[in-house]
């Protein structure tokens, strides 16, 4: 056994690059027009630094679970617990600190609104690891409702309210990205790459996933654009001019759909967020229009 374990190896087990997800709980913030509150910054980046250590604790666990599966697989068989570089109990340690830090960090600097959220988090994924991401269809819509927690913790500890529009729009797009990375698993069964997926890639098909990434898609950018013309979002921006950056989301989508069916890269949908040129620039664009509609003009 080897009782030396590399700090590299802990940094990769608990995968800090997917932390750019937590980014969503700052979407109170922007979406309530309070980006520029000060006193609203530092409740909200604890909240984002205790999902950053919950979610990492999740990954501990993931890995724990999938290590069997992972050695079978090309390119998870690196992963830190399936190669060996950390074994399973000191894994297990790494994720119940890190849960345990975000939990108590949350309990005594936040609300308890917020401790209660992070607390149904945990217990959500704990049961999507051990049963749910099995099951075609639900395993997408926990991964979904993990982003709707992102955005809701946000809100709450910031005093916000939150848009039943940004709530239904972030599921959504959750939902997407999602299906975008099982679409992904299933064409590398396909084409063998893969010996199989995990179970609930059975319950999916090619023609099945881009008819469902199509609808989605198209929702999205809807319920955005209905979003920006609602009467209460005008009257909270104080501008009608909101509509306009429905085009970098459109085009956002359009890209992401591009790279899920055209170029299969949506594996892994953080690295494509943070490596694709196009993407970030429909994003960053999208940014700075949403910013200087609210705040410049």
């Amino acid at each position: 056994m080897n009782h030396s374990i590399s700090f590299s190896a802990i940094v990769r087990l608990v995968r800090p690059y997917q932390w750019v997800k937590n980014l969503f709980v700052f979407m109170a913030l922007f979406f309530g027009g309070r980006l520029l509150d000060s006193q609203c910054w530092l409740p909200v980046t604890l909240a984002a630094i205790c999902f950053c250590l919950c979610s990492s604790a999740i990954y501990c666990l993931n890995d724990i679970i999938d290590a069997p599966a992972d050695r079978l697989d090309p390119a998870k068989k690196h992963r830190p617990v399936a190669s060996g570089e950390v074994s399973t109990s000191a894994a297990a340690v790494t994720g119940s600190v890190m849960a345990a830090a975000g939990i108590v960090l949350s309990n005594v600097f936040l609300t308890a609104g917020a401790t209660v959220i992070l607390l149904f988090y945990l217990a959500l994924n704990v049961a999507y690891c051990l049963k749910i991401k099995n099951i075609p269809l639900l395993d997408v819509i926990v991964v979904a409702i993990g982003f709707v927690l992102r955005v809701v913790i946000g809100g709450v500890v910031a005093g916000i309210w939150i848009s039943q529009w940004i709530v239904i729009m972030v599921f959504l797009l959750s939902l997407f990205m999602a299906l975008a990375k099982r679409r992904h698993e299933v064409v590398l069964v396909l084409n063998r790459e893969k010996e199989r997926g995990r179970r609930s890639v059975d319950g999916y098909d090619i023609r099945f996933l881009d008819m469902a990434l199509s609808l989605l898609g198209a929702v999205t950018v809807i319920g955005y654009i209905i979003y920006t013309l609602q009467p209460r979002t005008i009257a909270q921006f104080r501008t009608d001019y909101l509509y306009i950056t429905a085009l970098p989301v459109l085009v956002g989508i359009l890209r992401y759909m591009q790279l899920t069916v055209v170029d299969n890269a949506t594996g892994d949908p953080s690295r494509v967020a943070l490596s694709d040129v196009p993407l970030r620039i429909s994003v960053v664009v999208w940014l700075l229009l949403f910013v200087a509609i609210i705040y410049l003009f």
